[in-house]
């Protein structure tokens, strides 16, 4: 008797993205939650108002989290520093307003992988949160500028100090234009390399600097006089 045509079981659908949003405006929280609810690839497994709500929610291992950094009760960068403890593999979209100086710094020291601001339209939200769960670092223009102004001011010398990690000319090249917002795919075509070489380069950066993050790389540059961001 012939056995029948045996045919390969279907493949599972592949897992939504868990998303968690700590935003205290709840009108903002809402049409955060709202951009991304008819989203099939992403799961708004929760959402917070306050600091103390927000840090629980790290331990639903959430693959993005979309966070302000002005909470009522404290600031989002704990959130942030939370979540690389539990969850390192967790990309930080931080949504905010840029209000303050020392939380930019801060949040980039901390490990946040891209920057938006609050009156970024619904569509862009769902794009920008996708483009971080792809390892990209989403930076709105307006917001790319704030950096920028925050760190002319800051006294860089033409060459780093004797101590500072030894970054090759092509690696710091990278890192100024990853500074500036720019993807790594935008960075490979205006190096004239290959996307590869450019992860190559990217991998090498974070093991000189001993960072985790496009965050953590720009602000230790910063602070090490290994890189200025305001060249024309």
């Amino acid at each position: 008797m012939a056995q029948g045509t045996q045919h390969p079981a279907p493949e599972a659908p592949p897992r939504p993205a868990r998303v968690i949003i700590v935003e205290d405006d709840e009108r903002l929280r809402s049409y955060a939650k709202g951009a991304l609810a008819a989203a099939r690839d992403i799961a708004v497994v929760g959402d917070a108002g306050t600091l103390a709500d927000g840090l629980p929610l790290v331990d639903l291992m959430p693959d993005l989290a979309l966070l302000d950094l002005g909470l009522p009760d404290g600031n989002g960068i704990t959130v942030i520093e939370a979540i690389r403890t539990k969850v390192p593999a967790c990309r930080v979209l931080v949504f905010t307003v840029f209000e303050d100086r020392a939380s930019v710094l801060g949040t980039l020291k901390a490990g946040a992988d891209g920057y938006i601001l609050k009156d970024t339209s619904a569509d862009m939200v769902l794009a920008h949160v996708r483009a971080t769960l792809a390892g990209e670092t989403p930076i709105s223009a307006r917001a790319a500028s704030h950096l920028l102004s925050l760190v002319r001011d800051e006294p860089v010398a033409e060459t780093a100090g004797p101590d500072a990690p030894h970054l090759s000319p092509r690696e710091r090249e990278l890192l100024e234009y990853l500074a500036r917002g720019l993807s790594r795919k935008e960075a490979a075509r205006v190096m004239n390399l290959s996307p590869y070489t450019v992860a190559e380069y990217v991998q090498g950066i974070y093991r000189k600097l001993h960072v985790r993050s496009r965050g953590e790389a720009v602000f230790e540059a910063i602070q090490a006089k290994l890189i200025r961001i305001d060249r024309e």
